[in-house]
């Protein structure tokens, strides 16, 4: 690249601060952000469509411009890849609409084939997926929450308690390294909204 080339680049380069006002309209958002559990999504099965715009609601306070949180293709394609399971007679069930919002979450921090092999993990285990689910959410919620506390409430990130089947405490490592995922995947947002808000602010001027 030319020295003209780099200099185009450069000028690309946004650099700018947030205001303490707009700081604090970000972290009040990030602190109240709500993930649908289980019993809070539709009890009625969901077309292609409309299961398409319930995640992208559901994923709205990570989304950034020009970038969309799901397709039609991207589902038949995780349906091809075992990463969600397969529709029946074409209707998605609260199922489907959990493992699609884990998937398409954790896919802005790890590869698909990442993303892969944790659920392969996860459908593998004799975990209560529901409420591993629901754990999860917690998790992400707490993680966002965390990161935009003062200091003085900042602590170690809890570790996630699951159960089997049967009620029983059950598989540590993966209880870590789904937290881990949320902990994660809550840094990536952070920085995404917190640059994204300082980018139209210098816009803006």
């Amino acid at each position: 690249m030319g020295l003209g080339g780099m200099a185009d680049k450069n000028k690309a380069i946004v650099v700018a601060h947030m205001s303490l006002e707009q700081r604090d309209r970000l972290a009040e958002r990030m602190r109240s952000v709500h993930i649908s559990r289980i019993h809070e999504m539709p009890r009625i099965e969901l077309y292609l469509d409309q299961l398409i715009t319930l995640v992208s609601q559901e994923l709205e306070f990570m989304q950034v411009p020009g970038e969309s949180p799901v397709t039609g293709s991207m589902v038949n394609n995780y349906v091809k890849q075992g990463v969600i399971p397969a529709p029946k007679k074409k209707r998605y069930t609260r199922r489907h609409v959990a493992s699609l919002l884990f998937v398409c979450a954790l896919k802005r921090v790890f590869s698909i084939a990442q993303v892969s092999q944790l659920a392969a993990l996860i459908w593998s285990s004799d975990l209560d997926l529901e409420l591993l689910y629901d754990r999860s959410c917690e998790a992400l919620e707490g993680a966002l929450a965390r990161r935009f506390s003062p200091p003085a409430g900042a602590g170690a990130p809890p570790t996630l308690e699951l159960v089997n089947r049967f009620g029983e405490p059950s598989d540590p490592e993966l209880a870590w390294l789904i937290q881990a995922a949320m902990e994660a995947l809550a840094d990536k947002v952070t920085v995404e909204q917190a640059l994204l808000l300082a980018a139209e602010e210098a816009g803006a001027k």
